[in-house]
C-alpha cells in the first residue's frame, strides 16, 4: 500500500509514524515545496513539489503525479479544497483521498464568516462569537470600535487563513515600558493595525472580533462506525498540552461532527471568554498537534481513518483517565 502525503506541516512526520506503527507494510511518499522538510525523514520516497502554481494547475499535477507513482492513497493538505471538488479524478484511478466529500461544505469551511453562518443555521448559534466581516479599510475601523471589549482589545485575521498565519491582536499596552520585557508575539497597537491596513486592498475580507482571552481547545475527531472519537486538547503555555475529556466541550463537538457528515479526520478550535466557550475555526483534516491527541488518549486516529478509507474497521478505546498533560518537544511523552 502506498500513501503519499503532499506538501504538510512538519508534524506530518508523526502522522506518518503513527500509521506505520499500526501498518508496518504500507509504503510512504512525501513530496514537498522544500527540501529539507523534517518528515522527509519518515518517508520511503520524497519528491520536491511545484512552487508557483495555481490550485487549479496543482490538482492536474496531483492527478498525473498519483496516477505515475502508483499511490493507492493520498492525504493531502495543500490545495485541500480544490482537491476535494475534484476528488472524482483521483477515484477513476483508483486513488482513495482522504478528504471531505461534499465539495461545497469544504469550501464553507475554508471561510470563516460561511463557517459560522453555517453553524448558526445549523442551531448551533450559541458557540458563534460577535464578529463583523470588513471589506474595507473604514468597514475594518468602524469594526474596532463596535467590538472592542474593556480592555480595549480586539483581534483579527483574513476570512480565508491557515495556520492563523493572519491572526493580529490590537493592544495599545505594547507602548508601555513594561512591554519592553515581553517576548514578540502576534500582538500590535491600534495605529500599527491602521497604517499596515489602509494599504490593504482587502480582496479577502478581514473578519475583526473581540479578544477572547481565555484558553483554546484543539479538538480532534474522527467519526467511525464505533462512535465519534472526540479529544479534546487544551492548550496552555506552549510546553504542553492537556488533554482534558469535558463533558460539555465534547458535547458541542458531537453536535459539530452531526451537522458536518464527515468521515475523515477534523479539528474543532474552541477558545473560552470567562466561562464560555465559542467557535474559532473548524478544520476538516488531522491538525498539526494531532500527536498530542493521541498520545494523551491513547487511540491511533491516523491509524482508525487511513484504514476506514480503506474498508477497514479497526477497533478503538479512549483511555479511561480524565485528564493528562503532554510535553510539546520533539517525540512527545505523557508528563504525568
Amino acid at each position: 500500500m502506498r500513501i503519499w502525503f503532499n506538501h504538510w506541516f512538519s508534524t506530518a512526520y508523526h502522522l506518518i509514524n503513527l500509521i506505520r506503527d499500526g501498518n508496518p507494510d504500507f509504503r510512504f511518499v512525501g513530496s514537498n515545496k522544500n527540501d529539507f522538510a523534517i518528515y522527509k525523514r519518515a518517508c520511503d520516497e520524497w519528491f520536491r513539489e511545484p512552487e508557483k502554481i495555481s490550485d487549479g494547475d496543482y490538482v492536474d499535477w496531483c492527478v498525473d503525479f498519483c496516477r505515475e507513482r502508483a499511490i493507492d492513497v493520498f492525504v493531502p493538505r495543500r490545495a485541500l479544497t480544490a482537491i476535494a471538488q475534484r476528488r472524482g479524478e483521483f477515484e477513476s484511478i483508483g486513488v482513495k483521498v482522504l478528504v471531505g466529500r461534499d465539495g461545497r461544505l469544504m469550501k464553507i469551511l475554508d471561510d470563516k464568516v460561511a463557517t459560522y453562518e453555517f453553524m448558526s443555521a445549523g442551531g448551533l448559534d450559541e458557540i458563534v462569537p460577535p464578529h463583523r466581516l470588513a471589506k474595507s479599510f473604514a468597514e475594518f475601523v468602524t469594526a474596532c470600535d463596535a467590538l472592542k471589549t474593556s480592555t480595549n482589545r480586539v483581534c483579527y485575521k483574513l476570512a480565508v487563513d491557515e495556520g492563523a498565519t493572519t491572526f493580529r491582536v490590537i493592544d495599545d499596552s505594547l507602548e508601555n515600558i513594561s512591554a519592553l520585557h515581553n517576548m514578540p508575539n502576534m500582538k500590535v497597537t491600534r495605529a500599527a493595525a491602521e497604517k499596515i491596513l489602509s494599504r490593504y486592498d482587502f480582496k479577502i475580507p478581514l473578519i475583526v472580533m473581540p479578544y477572547l482571552s481565555g484558553r483554546e481547545v484543539s479538538v480532534d475527531c474522527l467519526s467511525t462506525p464505533q462512535g465519534n472519537i472526540v479529544v479534546p486538547r487544551f492548550k496552555t503555555n506552549g510546553r504542553f498540552s492537556e488533554i482534558k475529556f469535558d463533558d460539555e466541550i465534547i458535547s458541542v463537538a458531537e453536535k459539530i461532527l452531526t451537522l458536518l457528515k464527515l468521515d475523515v479526520p477534523a479539528n474543532i478550535q474552541f477558545r473560552f471568554d470567562g466561562e464560555k466557550f465559542f467557535l474559532l475555526e473548524i478544520n476538516p483534516r488531522m491538525s498539526g498537534g494531532l500527536q498530542l491527541s493521541c498520545l494523551g488518549a491513547q487511540v491511533n486516529i491516523p491509524d482508525v481513518a487511513i484504514n476506514q478509507l480503506l474498508g477497514v474497521e479497526k477497533v478503538w478505546q479512549l483511555t479511561a483517565k480524565k485528564f493528562c498533560r503532554v510535553a510539546h518537544i520533539e517525540t512527545p511523552i505523557v508528563i504525568d
